[in-house]
């Protein structure tokens, strides 16, 4: 599933990040959309200190595309 985080700026962005990750089963995937670096910076954050490594994708100068799989 695709979830569009870009009208959030930092930290509603990382708290509705984090209500998607809680929410995804064990082996599901999804993709956050952000839209600035520190709502980016973030997230990532807290997806390392879950142990959740994502992919990463620059989609524009301020759209960025994390893939997970929890």
């Amino acid at each position: 599933m695709q979830y569009d985080l870009c009208k959030f700026i930092c930290p509603l962005s990382k708290i509705k990040a984090v209500q998607v990750i809680d929410n995804l089963a064990e082996g599901e995937t999804a993709q956050l959309i952000l839209g600035d670096t520190d709502s980016l910076r973030s997230v990532v954050q807290e997806l390392k200190t879950r142990g959740i490594k994502p992919g990463f994708e620059k989609k524009r100068e301020n759209r960025f595309v994390l893939t997970i799989i929890k």
